[in-house]
Order: structure tokens, then C-alpha cells, then sequence
């Protein structure tokens, strides 16, 4: 296997994240009777308090025009708990580990320049190895602009699983810690 370059590294997520995009995509567009096998129904998931007081680990835009525009497009911000933070050191995420991924539209101001626009939606990952065994360990949740509720069905979460497979060897994760 050959080292990894820096200017490689952002192109790898973004084909992951296509990957993951497209997963989800064709599992959307599955017929009755042919969906991915669900999870058995867990707790749910709430919505972490003060998670913008977490690391904040990185920020990302995906602009109109990319694949991924009509779902995840804006500007995202990942922060990662203490125990997730750990994670990302040492290349394995604890149980107690929770990422938070806070997506915003963006605007053009009369300047030209890009500014952060309203929440669009908040994803939350949570590692409980025991609680998550068939999806690696880890729980998904999205939760609408302003809203305290996980709005996921099972199937999406599946799909969420399905993807996030792809990055099985980095812990189920596609952010990296930003030096």
C-alpha cells in the first residue's frame, strides 16, 4: 500500500462521501420487499447538549453543483466529545465517543464573500459497542434544524451503517483531526 499524500487525502473523503451518498440514494430507491435488513429498533438517540463547547475538529462546505449538494450542501462543523476526541488519537473510538456534524446553509453577502446561513440539520453518531453490535459499534441520529427529536427511520439508519462501513478501518469515521 502506498503512503498517502496530504493533497490525496481531501479527494479520498469526498469519494467516500459520494460513495456514502450513493448508498444511501440506491437504498431510498429500493422497492418493497427489497430494503437492506434493519437494525433491531434501539433507544433513541438525543440530541447532545453544548456539543459547539466540544473540539471542534473540522469544517468542510460542499458547494452547489456537487452530488451531495441537495442533501449535506452548506458549511458543516464536526465536534467530538472528550472521548471522541481520544478516538481520533489513538485510531480507536470508545464507547462513550459522540460526534456531532452541524450542517448551515450558506449565504453571498453583497461583498461577494461566503457567510454561514441558518442550521440546516444536526447528524450525531454515538459509539455503544454493545447497544450498536450490527452497525460497528456505532447509533446515528439527525435532527432537524431546531428540532429534539431524531427524525431517522430505521431503513435510513441502515443506510447510515451501509456507508459509514466504507471507513471501517478509520473507526467507522470520515473526519480526520486536524493538526
Amino acid at each position: 500500500m502506498r503512503a498517502e499524500t496530504p493533497t490525496l487525502r481531501p479527494r479520498l473523503a469526498i469519494a467516500a462521501a459520494l460513495a456514502c451518498v450513493g448508498a444511501f440514494a440506491s437504498m431510498l430507491a429500493m422497492p418493497a420487499g427489497h430494503a437492506a435488513p434493519e437494525p433491531e429498533a434501539q433507544a433513541p438517540i438525543g440530541l447532545p447538549q453544548g456539543y459547539t463547547r466540544w473540539t471542534h475538529v473540522k469544517s468542510g462546505l460542499i458547494p452547489a453543483g456537487h452530488p451531495a449538494f441537495a442533501s449535506y450542501g452548506g458549511l458543516h462543523h464536526i465536534y467530538a466529545n472528550e472521548t471522541a476526541l481520544a478516538g481520533y488519537r489513538k485510531g480507536e473510538f470508545a464507547d462513550g465517543s459522540v460526534l456531532a456534524y452541524d450542517l448551515f446553509e450558506t449565504r453571498t453577502t453583497p461583498d461577494g464573500s461566503i457567510d454561514q446561513g441558518p442550521r440546516r440539520h444536526v447528524d450525531v453518531m454515538v459509539k455503544d459497542a454493545r447497544r450498536y453490535a450490527a452497525t460497528g459499534g456505532w447509533g446515528y441520529a439527525e435532527f432537524a434544524a431546531g428540532a429534539s427529536q431524531d427524525r431517522l427511520s430505521q431503513p435510513q439508519r441502515a443506510g447510515c451503517a451501509a456507508c459509514h462501513e466504507h471507513r471501517k478501518a478509520q473507526g467507522y469515521v470520515f473526519s480526520e483531526l486536524q493538526d
